[in-house]
């Protein structure tokens, strides 16, 4: 499980990375590019979507630990 959260960790990093670069494209002077709002949007989705699967996977660990305490 340690590796799946060091993948979850590094796919997280790389949408904030992703979205900073969206950011950025609306941030700058002039017209804001067609799809950067939908754009941001939807890597901020996914963003969630991997904050709930660290969530729930940290939670797994916590129940196995407490498992192993109990024996």
């Amino acid at each position: 499980m340690a590796d799946d959260l060091r993948d979850l960790k590094k796919a997280r990093a790389a949408l904030v990375a992703k979205r900073l670069t969206w950011v950025k494209t609306i941030a700058a002077p002039g017209e804001i590019p067609g799809g950067a709002i939908s754009a941001i949007i939807e890597v901020q989705q996914a963003i969630d979507v991997i904050d709930s699967a660290m969530e729930e996977l940290e939670s797994v660990e916590e129940e196995d630990d407490e498992e192993d305490d109990d024996e």
